[in-house]
């Protein structure tokens, strides 16, 4: 450690302002890895209710046995339906989770900046721009380059808005696998209009009713066609950017403006 404060102060004022410099950046971007890592912690847990009834919905169908009346290859269709909203709600909650941990990693990034940047204001308004020393002028851009990128990051990217289409398509392909469910449910105990015949069992004449295969199978062509439709319509890519959030110069000192004073997290959370 001694080694290295005897290295930083055999440079020269320029050299030792271009270290503080990256070394603030730096810091910056080791502050968001450790952040972003703990609030991926914290997204797996808050999820972790989801995932789990996820888990047991995929068990409960592959060992769902197929309904009597059912053919094979039309309980394969809605096998295959139930995978395929499965995987798409997977990609949804990955996304979800990734806007999540970046715009609070990002958040913490510029609340710890925005206080170490007003001590530094606080210093050069002391001293004046002119009489401050270069290492400190170094840091104070260093510091205002680091906020202006988190203030704007959030924004221009829509991590808020990302975040709530996401999980909300998440939800959504949750609410068709259900309804997959109960679909198979009900084809498993058929209420339809019932054809009998008189059949010959063990020298015993009974009655055997089987379900309408007219009124049985509309209703399955049905059900399919409702889970077309809801993958159909779910079927989107959510990545929103606005890319004219900066506008001006003066986005920029408004967001700097902002951070100095403390500007709260518009999320409300």
């Amino acid at each position: 450690m001694a080694s290295l404060r005897d290295l930083f102060n055999s440079q020269t004022d320029k050299m030792k302002a271009i270290i503080v410099f990256c070394v603030t950046i730096a810091f910056a971007g080791i502050i968001f890895l450790l952040a972003s890592c703990q609030m991926s912690r914290e997204a797996k847990k808050a999820m972790g209710p989801y995932t789990n009834s996820q888990n047991f919905v995929d068990q409960y169908i592959d060992s769902l046995k197929k309904p009597e009346y059912l053919p094979e290859k039309y309980f394969n269709v809605f096998k295959a339906q139930q995978k395929i909203m499965s995987m798409r709600k997977v990609h949804y909650l990955r996304l979800s989770k990734i806007f999540f941990r970046n715009y609070y990693a990002v958040i913490i990034i510029l609340m710890l900046y925005s206080v170490v940047g007003g001590v530094v204001i606080f210093l050069l308004v002391n001293k004046g721009w002119k009489d401050s020393h270069l290492i400190l002028k170094a840091l104070f851009l260093a510091i205002i380059m680091v906020v202006t990128f988190c203030g704007f990051f959030p924004s221009v990217f829509k991590q808020q808005a990302n975040f709530d289409e996401n999980i909300k398509y998440y939800m959504n392909y949750t609410k068709a696998e259900i309804n997959i469910l109960d679909q198979l449910s009900r084809l498993e105990n058929p209420m339809f209009p019932q054809k009998c015949r008189r059949d010959s069992v063990d020298k015993k004449e009974v009655m055997i009713c089987n379900p309408d295969s007219i009124a049985y199978f509309r209703s399955v062509d049905s059900a399919i066609a409702v889970n077309n439709k809801a993958i159909n319509e779910l079927t989107n890519y959510i990545l929103t950017i606005n890319a004219n959030e900066i506008k001006s110069m003066g986005d920029i000192y408004k967001v700097i403006s902002n951070s100095s004073i403390g500007k709260t997290d518009s999320t409300g959370r």
